[in-house]
C-alpha cells in the first residue's frame, strides 16, 4: 500500500515538473501557460482525495455483495455537534463459495435507525463467538415501480433542471438502503467433493 501511495505521488510530481519545464521553455501564449498551471493546481486536491482511498480511511464506496462482518461502530447523529451519524464496518469480502477474498476493508455508511438495529444484533452475535455473514440484495429494497411512476420521476427531474432525472432515477440503483442489507450466521465454504 505504501509503495502505491509513493508511486502515485512520484508520478504526479514528475508530471508537474515536466509541465513546469515545458512552460518555462515554450513560446506558448501566456493564456495557455496560466490555464495549464491552474489545471495542475486544481488537480492537487483531487489527487489527495484519491490517494485517501488508499491510506486506510474508510471507503464510502459500495460495500461487497457478500462479506464477513468483523466489527462495526455506530456513531449516532448529534445535532449539537453537527454530526450526521455514520456506521463504520470492517468487512472481509466473501466469494460465491464463501471463501474470504483479499484483505479486510473499512467502509462508512450513513446512519439510519434500521441499520443501527441490524448492526447491534449482528455485533451481539459476534460477541457470542459466531461468525456473521452479511449480504447485500439491491432488489429487496427497491420499491416496485410502474412505468408511469418512473416517467413521473423523470419528468420531475427534468423540471428541476436535471435532464433525464439523473438526480433521482439514476441514483436509485447506487444508493444504499438499510433494507438491502441482511445479516446471518456465516455459511460454511463450499468444498469440492472427495474422489471415491
Amino acid at each position: 500500500m505504501t509503495f502505491t501511495i509513493l508511486s502515485l505521488t512520484a508520478a504526479y510530481a514528475l508530471v508537474v515538473a515536466l509541465l513546469a519545464y515545458l512552460l518555462l521553455l515554450s513560446r506558448l501564449h501566456w493564456v495557455f501557460k496560466v490555464l495549464a498551471t491552474a489545471a495542475t493546481v486544481a488537480l492537487i486536491p483531487l489527487t489527495f482525495n484519491g490517494v485517501g482511498e488508499l491510506r486506510g480511511l474508510p471507503s464510502d464506496g459500495p460495500i461487497p455483495f457478500s462479506f464477513r462482518l468483523l466489527w462495526a461502530q455506530v456513531i449516532e447523529p448529534s445535532p449539537l455537534q453537527g454530526e450526521k451519524g455514520h456506521v463504520y464496518l470492517w468487512l472481509q469480502t466473501l466469494d460465491d463459495e464463501n471463501y474470504p477474498v483479499g484483505q479486510p476493508r473499512a467502509f462508512q455508511l450513513p446512519y439510519s435507525e434500521d441499520l443501527d438495529i441490524k448492526i447491534s444484533e449482528a455485533m451481539g452475535k459476534i460477541s457470542e463467538g459466531e461468525q456473521i455473514q452479511g449480504k447485500l440484495d439491491a432488489e429487496e429494497a427497491l420499491p416496485e415501480v410502474t412505468a408511469e411512476a418512473l416517467a413521473q420521476e423523470i419528468e420531475a427531474g427534468m423540471i428541476e433542471g436535471r435532464p433525464g432525472g439523473a438526480g433521482t432515477v439514476g441514483e436509485r440503483v447506487f444508493q444504499f438502503e438499510p433494507g438491502m442489507l441482511t445479516f446471518g450466521v456465516e455459511a460454511a465454504p463450499v468444498t469440492p467433493e472427495k474422489p471415491q
